[in-house]
C-alpha cells in the first residue's frame, strides 16, 4: 500500500501522524473489501448453478443464479474473456461457447486478471482480510487462458501485477517483503520479481520503496522507479539477470518540475518514446489531484514535462501506440474529478508537442485507446460536470452519456461512433476490427464497427454499488480479453 508521507526525515509527531494516517487509509480499504464481500454473499453468489437459453438448438445464454448473465453465443468466435462479477472470477471462451468459475476461497477477492501475450496464460490477484489479524493479504494466481488449472503461487505477497512480457511468458510482480519501519515510506513493496507459468519466480531488483515498474517494448528489459533516501532513482534492469543500468537519479536538495525532494512512479515504457514517469516532491509521495507527467528517452537524457494527468492508476490517463503516438488526459482544474476540466492531449513523436484533440466546446474527453496499428486512437466525450452530488444516480448518468470518437491519425479526421454509445474502458481486439467496452455495469461487444453491439456478460459490480472516488471506477481491473494466439488488451 502506497502511503503519503515525505521522504525526507520528519519529526516524531509527523512521523506518528503519517503512519495513523496510513493505517485508517489501510482500514478504509479493507471495509471496502469486506463490504464488496458481504454486499456478494448477501444476494447468495456462493451458489453456482447455470440456466441456459436456447434459440433454434445450442444454448446461447448462460444465466448464473444470484450472478452474472453471459451471452455465449454473441462472444462464440472471439476468443476469451476474463470478468470479475461481483466477489468471483469467471472466464468465457468464445472457442467453445464455455463459461468457467475460477476458484475463490472464502474471504478472498478477485483483482486485475491478465492474459499473456500469446493468450496461452491467466494471472489475477486475490486480496483477503485476515479475520484474525485483520491483515490484508495478496496472492497470486496462474491458470490456463481457459480457466482450468488455477493454482497460487505459493511463498509469494504480491502487491501488484506489473504484467506479462510482451514477448514472452514472463509476468512482472511488485512483491514483498513489505517496508513497514521507519523511516517511511512505509507500507511497500521492496522487490521486483519474474514469475513463470509453472509458478517459479526469481528477483530481479530490490529497493527500498519500490515505485512501479514497466516492460520494454521489446521485453527485453524492466524499469522501476526506486526511492534509496536521500535520493529517488529509475533504473533499467535486464529481464534475464545483472545490474541495473540508471536513467535518472536525484538528490533531495534537486528540483524537477518546481519541486525539490521528487519521488517518481512509472507510468510506462513506450515504443519511439522512452520511459514515461509522474513526478512527486515537496514532501508527497503521491497526488490525488494532477501530477507532472514526464518523459526520459535514454539513460541521462533530460526529462521532458508533457502534461499534468490523474496518476492514481484507477482511470487510463496515459497511453502510446505502437508508432510512438502518446494521448494523455490533462487536468486543467478539475482536480481528482475524473468528469471536470480533463482534456486529451495527443503528444507526437514527431514533432515533440502535444495538442488537444476535438470534441464538443466545454465538455471533457477522457478513456483513450489506440488500435493495435497505431492508426486510431478511440476516446470518450462526455459533459463536464463541475458540481456534485456524488450519487450512484449521478455518476450513472454521467458514464451514460457517453460519446465515442474515433481518431484517424494518418488523415487527421474524427468521426462519431454512435454505435458505442455510452462506453467506457475501451479495448480493441488484435486485429483491429472489434471492440470491447464497459456500458451501464456491463461488457458488450461491437463485432465491427458497422455492426451494432451485444451485452455480452453482466453485472461487474454489486447493483447500485459501484466502487467509485470522485467518478473515478476502476473498470478496467474487472476484465481482460484476448484472442486464441495473443492478447488483444491495448489499454
Amino acid at each position: 500500500m502506497l502511503v503519503e508521507t515525505p521522504t525526507r526525515p520528519a519529526s516524531t509527531d509527523e512521523l506518528e501522524a503519517l503512519i495513523r494516517e496510513a493505517r485508517e487509509r489501510q482500514h478504509r480499504r479493507r471495509g471496502r473489501i469486506a463490504a464488496l464481500v458481504l454486499a456478494v454473499a448477501l444476494v447468495g453468489a456462493a451458489a453456482y448453478g447455470i440456466s441456459r437459453s436456447a434459440g433454434g438448438g445450442a444454448p446461447t445464454v448462460e444465466r448464473v443464479p444470484h450472478g452474472p448473465v453471459v451471452n455465449l453465443g454473441a462472444f462464440s468466435g472471439h476468443g476469451r474473456l476474463a470478468f470479475i462479477s461481483g466477489s468471483t472470477l469467471w472466464v468465457l471462451d468464445g472457442t467453445t461457447s464455455r463459461l468457467h468459475r475460477l476458484p475463490t476461497p472464502g474471504g478472498f477477492t478477485p483483482s486485475q486478471p491478465v492474459f499473456s501475450f500469446d493468450g496461452r496464460w491467466l494471472a489475477y490477484l486475490e486480496q483477503h482480510l485476515g479475520p484474525a489479524t485483520g491483515d490484508d493479504y495478496a496472492r497470486l494466481w496462474i491458470a490456463r487462458a481457459d480457466g482450468s488449472d488455477a493454482h497460487v503461487v505459493p511463498g509469494l505477497t504480491v502487491y501488484s501485477l506489473v504484467g506479462w512480457s510482451p514477448s514472452t511468458d514472463a509476468l512482472a510482480v511488485a512483491a514483498g517483503p513489505e517496508r513497514t519501519t521507519q523511516p517511511c515510506p512505509c507500507y511497500s513493496p521492496t522487490t521486483l520479481r519474474i514469475v513463470s507459468a509453472d509458478g517459479s519466480y526469481r528477483t530481479v531488483a530490490r529497493t527500498s520503496w519500490l515505485y512501479g515498474a514497466a516492460w520494454s517494448p521489446d521485453g527485453k528489459k524492466l524499469v522501476i522507479a526506486a526511492d534509496r533516501y536521500p535520493h529517488s532513482t529509475i533504473a533499467v534492469y535486464s529481464a534475464a539477470g545483472g545490474r541495473g543500468i540508471t536513467w535518472l537519479r536525484m538528490d533531495n536538495h534537486q528540483r524537477l518540475n518546481g519541486m525539490n525532494g521528487v519521488l517518481f512512479r512509472i507510468a510506462g515504457w513506450w515504443p519511439h518514446v522512452g520511459i514515461g514517469f509522474w513526478v512527486f516532491g515537496d514532501g508527497a509521495v503521491r497526488n490525488l489531484d494532477n501530477t507532472p507527467l514526464d518523459l526520459i528517452t535514454s539513460p541521462g537524457a533530460r526529462p521532458r514535462l508533457v502534461g499534468q494527468t490523474l496518476s492514481d492508476g484507477t482511470t487510463d490517463a496515459v497511453t502510446a501506440s505502437s508508432s510512438g503516438d502518446v494521448a494523455i488526459v490533462t487536468d486543467h482544474g478539475g482536480g481528482r474529478a475524473a468528469w471536470q476540466d480533463k482534456t486529451l492531449k495527443l503528444c507526437t513523436s514527431q514533432t515533440g508537442g502535444c495538442r488537444p484533440l476535438p470534441h464538443a466546446r466545454g465538455d471533457v474527453t477522457v478513456d483513450p485507446a489506440w488500435s493495435p496499428d497505431g492508426k486510431t486512437l478511440a476516446y470518450v466525450e462526455a459533459p463536464n460536470v463541475r458540481t456534485g452530488p456524488w450519487s450512484q444516480q449521478a455518476i450513472a448518468g454521467w458514464f451514460a452519456a457517453h460519446r465515442v470518437l474515433l481518431y484517424d491519425s494518418s488523415a487527421g479526421r474524427v468521426r462519431a461512433l454512435s454505435a458505442a454509445h455510452g462506453a467506457t474502458a475501451i479495448t480493441w481486439s488484435r486485429n483491429g476490427r472489434s471492440l470491447l467496452y464497459v456500458r451501464n455495469d456491463a461488457l458488450w461487444l461491437l463485432p465491427a464497427i458497422g455492426n451494432r453491439p451485444v451485452r455480452i456478460a453482466a453485472p461487474l459490480f454489486p447493483t447500485h454499488n459501484w466502487p467509485q472516488y470522485y467518478a473515478q471506477i476502476a473498470w478496467a481491473s474487472q476484465f481482460a480479453w484476448t484472442d486464441t494466439t495473443a492478447s488483444v488488451s491495448t489499454r
